[in-house]
């Protein structure tokens, strides 16, 4: 799978830099008297900053000792999931965003623990898979929550951001027709003018089988991402269309319909569909 590119914004900013809250802590706890003024977060105990040519919040220690820093990751809304890992010190982050599970976050290692020095950084990048559905902006909670043992400091922070990645490989602009051969069962969604025979666009969209048998024409559960410019069938649809093939509906183009059902045919772009002739 591809990576997104993305741009990483904090809470509701609406350019390319991260704009920060102003409350330092959501919470702090410590064995003696602490007085703790609200700052900005770059200037906090836990000083978060972004580094906006990378894509990066860094993390600083700004203690009085070492932290030991468990950093959680969950989408705010919509489905999806994530995952995240501890690596030399930083941590990574990977975000599917068109994970059809629900709940926000279906992944179970949505967090890792790190350790960071007094006065050291630490940096959590983010990247969003490959996706078919354009180009688009997840909403990621974060919780920072740790402990430094010398003094016996907690800290409990809380921060949303919003995540915009752009699309590298959707090919739903250069589709031209859908190819149904007579007697295998599967299709090939076409960016070539010529039948599948060479050239096109390499990438994927966004799609739904509709297949027929005894009980009359059914469609596959939900869309999915499959691959253009070479032969796919009801395995890459989940496996929930059994029958013949005899349709195929791309999003935001339409449904492409099989008119001949024993030979097979190919059908243009211009004849697909708002909707099939069968509903």
């Amino acid at each position: 799978m591809k990576r997104r590119n993305l741009i990483l914004l904090l809470g509701g900013a609406s350019s390319g830099a991260m704009s920060v809250g102003t409350g330092a802590f959501s919470s702090v706890e410590a064995e003696r008297g602490v007085e703790v003024n609200v700052v900005e977060d770059e200037n906090a105990y836990l000083g978060l900053k972004e580094d906006s040519d990378d894509g990066v919040v860094r993390i600083k220690n700004q203690f009085a000792g070492d932290l030991e820093l468990t950093v959680t990751a969950a989408l705010a809304s919509g489905n999806g999931a994530v995952e995240v890992e501890e690596d030399s010190g930083d941590i990574e982050i990977d975000i599917e965003p068109d994970n059809r599970e629900e709940g926000g976050n279906s992944s179970p290692d949505n967090s890792a623990d790190i350790t960071i020095p007094l006065g050291n950084i630490a940096d959590v990048t983010a990247d969003v898979t490959s996706t078919c559905h354009g180009a688009g902006t997840v909403s990621l909670e974060l919780t920072f929550s740790g402990a430094v043992s010398d003094t016996g400091t907690t800290v409990d922070k809380t921060r949303t951001f919003s995540i915009e990645y752009e699309p590298e490989d959707d090919a739903t602009d250069q589709v031209t027709k859908v190819k149904f051969p007579g007697s295998s069962n599967n299709v090939k969604i076409l960016t070539t003018q010529s039948n599948g025979s060479g050239g096109g666009h390499n990438g994927e969209v966004t799609a739904k089988l509709y297949c027929e048998n005894g009980e009359g024409v059914r469609s596959s559960s939900d869309y999915e991402c499959v691959p253009v410019d070479e032969a796919v069938d009801e395995t890459n649809f989940g496996g929930d269309c059994e029958g013949s093939i005899v349709g195929v509906g791309i999003r935001d183009i339409g449904v492409f319909e099989k008119s001949d059902r024993g030979n097979g045919n190919t059908v243009d772009e211009e004849a697909a569909r708002d909707a099939p002739s069968w509903e």
